[in-house]
């Protein structure tokens, strides 16, 4: 492979990237008081939940299924993890409410899995069900919301450690540490390699002996477990737990996904650009409003970004397919 071909992959395969630094570059630019140690620590800070959400559903596409529910388990989770250490169980140590939203979230993944999986219904359909049952449901058991959290949420949620003269909030470590971690799960690990594998060809998989079934249970758990994770980490920035969190935010789970390359075809991107792809969200939002962009307009752009994500996708993949030709 010649030098031009390898950095015409290299481009392609993290493009995501090259967008990052340059709508970073641009706002600098045009924008008074955008450059600034706070605001880009506040922007990293804004992108923790979102970005659990687009860890849980790149482990999805990977494995070429979906998880509409993401937005859904994201507020019911850690909902219900906090419902039981206030008032369902009182005398439970609070900090337990942090398992039991984790716990809660791989429950509802696994049902998904099985209802895929064991009933073979289409992931697309069987997770928007759960979508709209958990939002009931959540409406249901906290119609009002809960206005004083655990304080491991809290912590987990807004703490934050001073470095020299710059104070920065522990979720924007943790998170961007799980996104290096899964990464080095997915492409260093046999359940990594079994995910693409399955997600690229689910049939020469099987031929070749891995557990499909048990691949596909595994990515909608960890959805789950993502989802409920990012969950505590707004509950414990906003200090609450509201019914309203996460509703509406499917799409812009699907953008910054597709955005970090993570393909819908299933088996083909990194992990690791995924969070390329929730930053870049985060920055575009915080453009629009160093610009003053009309509220009411917001909807369309978002509508516009996942159109580009579908754009991006299809040129990054035409990149690919020509820098792999000889």
């Amino acid at each position: 492979m010649s030098g031009s071909t390898k950095l015409g992959r290299t481009v392609a395969d993290n493009f995501i990237w090259v967008l990052v630094v340059v709508f970073l570059i641009g706002a600098s630019l045009t924008l008074p008081r955008f450059f600034s140690s706070v605001n880009f620590i506040n922007m990293l800070y804004h992108s923790a939940a979102i970005s659990m959400m687009i860890l849980g559903m790149s482990f999805c596409l990977l494995a070429n299924k979906m998880d509409l529910s993401i937005e859904s388990t994201f507020a019911f989770a850690p909902a219900v993890g906090v419902l039981v250490v206030t008032q369902w169980a009182p005398g439970i140590p609070p900090s337990l409410s942090v398992l039991i939203a984790l716990l809660v979230g791989a429950f509802i993944g696994l049902i998904n899995g099985i209802l895929v999986v064991k009933l073979k219904i289409n992931s697309f359909l069987a997770t928007l069900a759960m979508l709209i049952i958990l939002r009931g449901l959540l409406v249901y058991i906290l119609p009002q919301g809960i206005w004083d959290v655990p304080e491991l949420i809290n912590f987990l949620g807004s703490a934050k450690v001073e470095m020299g003269a710059i104070k920065i909030p522990i979720a924007i470590p943790i998170y961007v540490l799980l996104f290096i971690f899964a990464g080095f799960v997915v492409g260093n690990t046999s359940f990594g390699k079994n995910l693409i594998a399955v997600g690229s060809n689910p049939v020469a998989a099987f031929i070749a002996g891995i557990n499909i079934e048990r691949i596909y249970i595994l990515v909608f758990v960890i959805s789950g477990v993502c989802a409920a994770f990012g969950g505590i980490l707004l509950g414990g920035r906003i200090g609450s737990m509201l019914n309203g969190m996460g509703e509406g935010d499917i799409l812009l789970v699907f953008a910054g996904t597709v955005l970090g390359g993570i393909s819908l075809d299933g088996g083909k991107g990194k992990v690791t650009n995924a969070l390329g792809g929730a930053l870049l969200l985060t920055i575009i939002s915080t453009i629009l409003n160093f610009s003053g962009v009309s509220p009411f307009i917001i909807k369309a752009i978002q509508g516009f970004i996942l159109l580009a994500a579908m754009i991006m996708s299809n040129f990054s993949n035409v990149i690919s397919k020509g820098a792999t030709q000889p």
